[in-house]
């Protein structure tokens, strides 16, 4: 298996690995609920088993980082353009490394948060979208523009913006699954369409 290929499946096994933790742990804490309470909650001092949780969001944002460069590799390889490739890369890794801060930081600890470096994330479809400008890849960049719009909306739902209020302590964990759907599982999905992709990439790969 070449490099890029074995970065790319670390990126296949990111939404495996979170949903592992948040479904795995919240199995192992009677009285948890994925409606009222953050999934960060599991790896805190209040949950049973906060060990479990956080190995498995270190090894998240682990594979995360490194599936980063699988991405730019990838992407570069089919044609894409080489500067959004490495951007799209990058914001992958720097999510990477906000969950990895979140595992061996749990809440309350002010650095759970990682500083904002998550948000990093909500740029990489919009990358890949420019990555793959000219390409024939119709399903996919629909796909990636889904994901940033959906993703885009739910944040700013979760932020508050608009003074809504839609958020609320009998809800904020629905609204968090609603935003993690959107926001991690189309990960690994890509890295599985850059697997397998087949086609030559017929033009150089561009600035």
């Amino acid at each position: 298996m070449s490099p890029e290929r074995a970065l790319l499946v670390l990126g296949v096994t990111v939404p495996i690995l979170y949903y592992a933790a948040l479904i795995g742990t919240s199995v192992l804490w009677p009285g948890y609920s994925h409606v009222r309470q953050y999934a960060s909650e599991l790896g805190s001092a209040a949950s049973p088993h906060p060990e479990v949780f956080n190995v498995l969001i270190i090894a998240a944002g682990g594979a995360a980082v490194l599936a980063g460069a699988g991405f730019f590799l990838a992407l570069k390889r089919i044609g894409g353009r080489v500067r959004p490739a490495l951007l799209a890369g990058l914001a992958i890794a720097l999510w990477g490394v906000s969950f990895v801060m979140g595992g061996l930081f749990p809440m309350p600890d002010p650095r759970h948060g990682a500083f904002g470096l998550a948000l990093a994330m909500h740029a990489a479809p919009l990358f890949m979208l420019w990555a793959l400008a000219g390409r024939p890849a119709p399903r996919l960049k629909r796909f990636l523009a889904a994901v940033f719009v959906v993703s885009a909306v739910l944040i700013l739902v979760m932020f508050d913006v608009g003074g809504l209020h839609l958020v609320r302590r009998a809800n904020v964990g629905l609204w968090q699954r609603a935003y993690s759907l959107s926001a991690i599982p189309w990960i690994g999905i890509v890295a599985w369409a850059l697997l397998t992709w087949d086609e030559p990439a017929g033009t150089p790969a561009t600035t």
